[in-house]
């Protein structure tokens, strides 16, 4: 095998699946791009591939081209295990979600080193952080911006487009705010002012938000998450604001992410656990 045909890059594994005896096609998320990759053998008991492309593991390949097939891993090299992300089940089922979401946002030749760094860090945190619905709101908000699907979060996508500014909340104030609830409108693509979402509350597509979720989602998208790690969001605002969410992306995927629903499954069989 001549050395012109192979190529090095890091990938972070987001999907596995068996092929034939005993390969394994893995779907990477590299800085240039997502590319599915067959570790030929990685499912054998002594191969040395195994243990370097685990699921979210990044790791270091050199892989070789074949023309009209997938590309073959000559090499692997493991540099972050993210190990918590397959021993405990409910962080797993989080890096579950979030790397379905890229596989189903990008194609295969799709993404930038932007895209990589962002599922580098979500994965990093999902391993370290203790509100798991924080890392992955703010991560929906940077994935869809890199995909071309941002919501509008900062003007009225209604009859008010181009001239009514939704203002910034603060929900760690104390003073009593407006209760008038905004309208989330995936195919308008964003926000509705209380006025215009009071005119069409009734369409089955447009789903409410309270001023203190839309004040999450704004944080989420403009403040480092460096900062945003140390608010503490009650249960209540993050149901509210992951249903507006996946209704957002379920309407632009034309489909529901698999994993989000086990994700929720998971998430309402722990919590009477924790309760206890």
């Amino acid at each position: 095998m001549s050395t012109n045909r192979l190529y090095r890059v890091e990938g972070i594994v987001i999907r596995r699946r068996d092929q034939g005896e005993a390969d394994r096609i893995l779907t990477l998320c590299t800085p240039e791009g997502k590319i599915e990759v067959n570790a030929k053998g990685a499912r054998k008991v002594r191969s040395r591939k195994a243990g370097h492309v685990e699921l979210f593991a990044r790791s270091r390949f050199v892989i070789a081209r074949v023309r009209n097939s997938w590309d073959i891993v000559s090499q692997v090299e493991m540099v972050t295990p993210h190990a918590a992300l397959r021993s405990d089940l409910l962080r797993g089922a989080y890096a579950r979600y979030v790397g379905e979401l890229l596989d189903r946002f990008f194609a295969v030749g799709e993404g930038t080193p932007a895209l990589f760094d962002l599922l580098n860090y979500a994965l990093e945190w999902l391993c370290e952080d203790s509100d798991l619905d924080l890392t992955t709101r703010f991560y929906e908000q940077h994935l869809l911006s890199l995909a071309g699907f941002q919501p509008e979060l900062f003007r009225c996508v209604g009859q008010h487009e181009g001239l009514v500014s939704l203002p910034l909340h603060d929900s760690t104030r104390d003073e009593a705010r407006d209760v008038h609830f905004y309208g989330f409108d995936p195919e308008r693509g964003g926000t509705l002012c209380p006025d215009c979402y009071a005119r069409q509350a009734t369409q089955p597509r447009i789903v409410p938000l309270s001023p203190d979720g839309l004040a999450l989602l704004q944080a989420c998208r403009q403040q480092p998450y460096t900062q945003l790690r140390t608010r503490r969001i009650a249960p209540a605002l993050h149901t509210e604001i992951e249903r507006a969410m996946r209704h957002y992306i379920t309407y632009h995927l034309e489909r529901s992410v698999k994993s989000g629903a086990f994700l929720s499954d998971l998430k309402n069989h722990l919590e009477p656990q924790r309760m206890e």
